[in-house]
C-alpha cells in the first residue's frame, strides 16, 4: 500500500512523534510511506532524519490556490492509495484534493478539543474524507453525535508503542541513570512526561507533589520534557510555584529527551496531570510496559486507558490534593501498586502495542479503499 500522511504543524509534540513512527512501522511492513508537511516544520526535519521520504509544502492558510494545485500535482504524480490527514489545516488541504483528484482520504483526529461545528468544518468532515480514526473513543462518540460520520466509518486506533523499546527490563539496566541525576538509590522517582504546556497541568503536578512531600522523606520529581517558544512563559509559572515549594531540592526538571523509556524506568509513578486535550496518549502505554505505576486525570480519552484500581488510579483534572491522594494509596499500599502494575501490563502486551495499533490501521485504510471501490 502507499500511503502519504499530511501535517500542517510546524512544532513537534506527541502527534507528530506518532506520525513520525507510523511512517517507520509502515515502512518496514513493505509499505511505501511517505511525510507532506512544511519545510520549516520540526516533523519535516525530523523526517529527513530519519531519511523517512519527505515533501515540502506551504501548508499555510486553508485554501491557498497554489497549495492546492501543488498538492493535487504531487498526488497525481505519487498516485497514493491512502492520504491520512492529522490536523484541521491538512484536513481542508485534503479535502479539497479529494475533490479535484478523487484521492482517497482518511482523517486522522488525535485530540478532544470540541469539534468546530459551523457550516464549513461540518463540510469538510462530512464529505472531505472516506474513513475517520481517532485516538479515543471519546472522540469517536463526538464525532457521531454531531452527526459528522457513521459508526461503521470510524476507527478507534490504540495508542501502541513498540513493546521491544518500552521493556520493564530496562529498569535493572537504568541505576546509573538515577545515580548520574544525582537521585538517592532509595528515593521513590514521580515522573511527569511531556511538552510544558498548559493543558499538560504541569503546575498541579508540582503541587501535588509539594503534598506528597510533606508525607514521604524519600521522594524525588522529575519533569521530561519541554517548553516551546509559545509556551515559555507557563514554564515560567511552574518554575516559580518549584521556588516557592518548602521541598522545591527534591524537583528536577530534565528538558527533553528522545530516550524516554530509560527515564519511565528509572520513575515508579507516571502522573499524567493533562487538564485538557488528552486523548489515548501513548505514554500511559510506554509507562505500563515500562512497569511504572500510573496516576491519570479524568479527562478525555484517559479513563478509557486507566481503568481505576484495575490498571491504575484515576484523579479529578486540576485538583493537586486530589492527584496527590492518588499517588500517596500507591507509595503507602504496596500490594495494591503491584496489583495495578501486572494488571497494566499485561493489558498493555495485549491491547497498546504498536503491532496491534497499525494491524488495526491498516485495516481502517482497507476499509476506506473498499468503500471507493478500489481496494
Amino acid at each position: 500500500m502507499k500511503i502519504a500522511h499530511i501535517e500542517s504543524s510546524i512544532n513537534w509534540g506527541g502527534q507528530e512523534l506518532r506520525i513520525i513512527e507510523q511512517i517507520e512501522w509502515l515502512r518496514s511492513h513493505k509499505h511505501e510511506a511517505e511525510l507532506i508537511a512544511r519545510e520549516d516544520s520540526k516533523i519535516y526535519q525530523e523526517a529527513q532524519k530519519r531519511n523517512i521520504p519527505a515533501h515540502a509544502l506551504d501548508l499555510r492558510g486553508s485554501a491557498n490556490p497554489g497549495t492546492v494545485r501543488n498538492l493535487c500535482k504531487l498526488i497525481k504524480h505519487k498516485k497514493y492509495d491512502i492520504l491520512d490527514c492529522h490536523s484541521s489545516r491538512d484536513a481542508s488541504y485534503s479535502a479539497l484534493a479529494k475533490l479535484f483528484t478523487g484521492q482517497v482520504v482518511v482523517r486522522s483526529r488525535h485530540v478532544i478539543d470540541p469539534i468546530k461545528n459551523d457550516f464549513l468544518h461540518r463540510l469538510v468532515w462530512r464529505v472531505g474524507n472516506d474513513f475517520i480514526i481517532t485516538t479515543a473513543e471519546h472522540i469517536k462518540q463526538q464525532v457521531i453525535r454531531l452527526g459528522l460520520s457513521t459508526p461503521e466509518r470510524v476507527y478507534v486506533a490504540e495508542a501502541g508503542v513498540d513493546a521491544d523499546r518500552f521493556k520493564s527490563d530496562l529498569r535493572m539496566t537504568q541505576k546509573a541513570l538515577k545515580q548520574e541525576l544525582g537521585i538517592p538509590e532509595e528515593h521513590l522517582v514521580i515522573a511527569n512526561v511531556g511538552m510544558i504546556r498548559r493543558d499538560k497541568g504541569q503546575l498541579y503536578f508540582v503541587k501535588a507533589c509539594t503534598e506528597v512531600a510533606q508525607r514521604i522523606p524519600n521522594v524525588t520529581f522529575i519533569q521530561v520534557g519541554e517548553a516551546t517558544d509559545s509556551t515559555r512563559g507557563y514554564k515560567e509559572e511552574v518554575m516559580m510555584e518549584i521556588q516557592r515549594s518548602p521541598f522545591k531540592d527534591r524537583f528536577k526538571f530534565l528538558g527533553y529527551h528522545a530516550d524516554v523509556e530509560n527515564y519511565l524506568a528509572i520513575s515508579d509513578i507516571v502522573v499524567v496531570s493533562s487538564v485538557e486535550t488528552e486523548a489515548r496518549t501513548r505514554l500511559v502505554s510506554q509507562a505500563y510496559l515500562c512497569g511504572a505505576n500510573v496516576v491519570a486525570s479524568n479527562i478525555g480519552g484517559l479513563p478509557e486507558m486507566v481503568e481505576h484500581e484495575q490498571t491504575g488510579l484515576i484523579a479529578p483534572a486540576a485538583n493537586p490534593k486530589g492527584i496527590a491522594e492518588q499517588v500517596l494509596r500507591l507509595v503507602e499500599n504496596k500490594d495494591l501498586a503491584d496489583r495495578l502494575r501486572a494488571n497494566a501490563a499485561q493489558y498493555a502486551l495485549d491491547k497498546l502495542t504498536m503491532e496491534g495499533m497499525m494491524s488495526g490501521m491498516l485495516n481502517a485504510y482497507n476499509s476506506a479503499l473498499s468503500m471507493k471501490g478500489k481496494k
